[in-house]
């Protein structure tokens, strides 16, 4: 199940991934890491209410990597120590991706990308309003910038921007 929230596309989240670049002090191709993002965004304004804590054992379900919830007093996410230390080491792509995805779960949520009020099945919301797919593609348009990428391989998106064979794959068909 998924969220439903307001409708936007691929060019729109494009141009907040170019905004998010720019607010974190990004230039618009470098390779962002998120691990070190994660550090900044407490001093970034817009991102003072953002913390983070690496958890351990069964604090999170077997098949939750990260999560980000709202906190009285801002936004929490939540990091397994396993997925943490591999992208700290820059081992895992989809590690990395994970994180950005969190911090982008705050992002979008300052954008007013807030669920509707009913929970339905995602079959039945198109993807266009999908939180989880807004998230997940602000995500890959903040880690694989399309202008700077344009014409290069999977292994050189990979290489580039430390990302996962399946996010370069995916940067590929849009």
């Amino acid at each position: 199940m998924d969220y439903e929230t307001k409708a936007t596309n691929r060019k729109e989240l494009r141009l907040y991934a170019k905004l998010f670049r720019s607010i974190c002090g990004f230039s618009p191709d470098e390779c962002i890491d998120p691990v070190i993002l994660l550090d900044k965004l407490p001093d970034l304004e817009g991102f003072e209410d953002v913390r983070y804590e690496i958890v351990y054992g069964n604090a999170l379900p077997k098949n939750v990597p990260a999560q980000c919830t709202q906190t009285e007093d801002g936004y929490l996410i939540q990091i397994k120590d396993t997925v943490y230390m591999r992208a700290y080491e820059k081992r895992s792509g989809g590690d990395r991706m994970h994180i950005m995805h969190e911090i982008m779960h705050t992002f979008a949520d300052k954008l007013e990308f807030k669920p509707i009020f009913s929970r339905q099945l995602t079959k039945d919301v198109p993807l266009y309003r999908r939180l989880e797919w807004i998230v997940m593609a602000l995500a890959g348009e903040v880690m694989i910038p399309y202008e700077a990428t344009t014409g290069m391989t999977v292994k050189e998106l990979k290489d580039t921007y430390g990302v996962s064979d399946a996010a370069a794959k995916k940067r590929l068909t849009y």
